[in-house]
């Protein structure tokens, strides 16, 4: 048949068209009752992927090592600041750890979690960079450590803290198992606040960053 025309040319019989047939057929179920349009995949949007491909949270070691160890000295070095090693130096030092690594990730936006990932390994580099000098001391030069950490003592009898306390740290490190003692626990203090300080100081600043990119 022919569109057009009202009567079959062979036979001669009139052509009827049935509305609707084509309509049913399109919308029929497909295997296991699935329409065609309900068995089609969603497809994300270009914009979508893009912005996921660009937040993803995963932490690229070979470029976030390099600004780690560069974020440890400098906590290390900020230290030095009146009162910054009671948080701010080791805080700066994740701030910077991930500030450059995202110089050489520009298309992506670490999360929270992976900016306290990076934090943290700066502020290990920064306690291996004290650590490492101390530990030498301790073990060519002991005479002169304990010396030097007398000395100290001394100077905090004169700023009103209880001389019997102060007395009996100078006599603890006067023994050779006493030295080892205050510095291994020293060491294990400062370990805890290089780590924590800056992994929280990493966190912090990847936040922020995602944040701002949101607006």
């Amino acid at each position: 048949m022919e569109d057009g025309t009202p009567f079959c040319k062979q036979c001669g019989a009139p052509q009827i068209r049935v509305p609707g047939i084509e309509a049913v057929e399109s919308s029929a179920p497909g295997p296991a009752g699935i329409t065609p349009a309900e068995s089609a995949p969603e497809v994300p949007s270009i914009p979508s992927v893009l912005l996921s491909e660009r937040r993803s949270p995963g932490v690229q070691w070979a470029h976030a090592l390099p600004g780690a160890a560069l974020g440890g000295a400098f906590s290390l070095l900020a230290a030095i600041v009146p009162y910054a090693i009671f948080g701010p130096a080791f805080l700066a030092g994740g701030v910077v750890a991930v500030i450059l690594y995202r110089r050489h990730i520009k298309d992506r936006l670490p999360s929270a979690g992976a900016g306290a990932q990076i934090g943290a390994a700066s502020g290990g580099f920064g306690f291996l960079f004290f650590a490492i000098p101390a530990i030498a001391t301790l073990v060519y030069r002991p005479d002169e450590l304990r010396q030097g950490m007398l000395d100290n003592l001394a100077q905090y009898v004169g700023r009103g803290y209880d001389p019997q306390k102060i007395q009996q740290v100078q006599d603890l490190l006067k023994s050779p198992q006493g030295l080892n003692f205050f510095v291994a626990f020293v060491l294990f203090i400062l370990f805890l606040m290089f780590v924590v300080g800056s992994s929280i100081g990493g966190a912090l600043y990847a936040a922020w960053a995602r944040k701002r990119a949101q607006r």
